[in-house]
C-alpha cells in the first residue's frame, strides 16, 4: 500500500548555503538513516521519489520548504517528523508531516521578509517606497529563444502582489508577497537587485527569508 505524505521543513543558518542538489542528497541519506519506508523508482536505476515544491534558491532561508515522498509501509506521521529531525543536520528541522491537501502546480505565491543593512536606513526606505511607487520595475532575465540564450527587459511589478517596507535602526525591513506559479515565478534577490540598482549608497547585508507559500486565493498551500 502507498501513501503520499508531505514534509514541511526549514532551511535556515548555514544550511542556506547548502545548494538544491545537496539538499536533495541530504534528505535521501537522512530517509535512509531514519530507516523510513519509502517508494523507490522502478527500472534500470531505482531511486527514491522525492518532489520539492518551489526549491528555494542558494543563499535564502525558508519556514516552508516542502518534499513529498511515498510511503510504502506503517508509520505514523508522528513518528516520521520525529525520525526525520533525529537523522538531519543542524539549520534544517521537520516542522509538520502531513497528507497532501493541494497539488504543488496550485503554488501561486510567497510571502517574503527581507531585511537591507546599511548606513543609512531611513533613506534607503523612502528610495524603496519612491521604486514601489513607479510604473514599472524592469529587470534583465535570462530566456531561450530557440538553442539560444538571450537577455530580455521585463517588468515584474506586476509580479509583486503588495509589499509593507519600514526603517529599523540597522536596516529596512521589506515584507513582501511575489507571484511563485509555474510561469511567474519572482525570485527575489532579482527584485531587490532591480530596486537598489541605482541606489547611492552601499547595501552591507541582505538575509532573505521565505514565511509562507500560498494559493492564488490567499490560503496557505498546504
Amino acid at each position: 500500500m502507498q501513501n503520499d505524505i508531505r514534509i514541511f521543513f526549514t532551511k535556515t543558518g548555514m544550511a542556506k548555503y547548502i545548494s538544491h542538489l545537496d539538499l536533495m542528497r541530504c534528505m535521501s541519506r537522512a530517509f535512509k538513516r531514519a530507516q523510513i519506508p519509502l517508494w523507490f523508482t522502478e527500472g534500470f536505476n531505482p531511486h527514491l521519489f522525492m518532489t520539492f515544491a518551489r526549491p528555494l534558491s542558494l543563499g535564502q532561508e525558508s519556514l516552508c520548504e516542502v518534499v513529498d515522498v511515498r510511503l510504502v509501509g506503517e508509520m505514523t506521521l508522528k513518528e516520521i517528523k520525529t525520525r526525520m529531525n533525529n537523522a538531519l543536520p543542524q539549520d534544517i528541522t521537520v516542522v509538520s508531516v502531513q497528507k497532501p491537501e493541494h497539488k504543488p502546480a496550485e503554488i501561486a505565491a510567497a510571502d517574503y521578509e527581507i531585511r537591507l543593512f546599511c548606513a543609512a536606513p531611513e533613506v534607503l526606505c523612502a528610495h524603496l517606497e519612491s521604486a514601489f511607487a513607479a510604473t514599472q520595475i524592469t529587470v534583465r532575465k535570462k530566456a531561450k529563444q530557440g538553442r539560444k540564450k538571450i537577455e530580455k527587459e521585463i517588468d515584474i511589478k506586476p509580479n509583486v502582489l503588495s509589499f509593507d517596507v519600514a526603517a529599523k535602526e540597522t536596516h529596512v525591513l521589506l515584507n513582501i508577497r511575489l507571484t511563485a506559479g509555474d510561469q511567474n515565478n519572482i525570485n527575489p534577490t532579482l527584485l531587490i537587485n532591480a530596486l537598489t540598482a541605482d541606489f547611492p549608497s552601499e547595501i552591507d547585508n541582505t538575509q532573505i527569508l521565505k514565511t509562507k507559500i500560498l494559493l492564488e486565493n490567499g490560503e496557505q498551500f498546504c
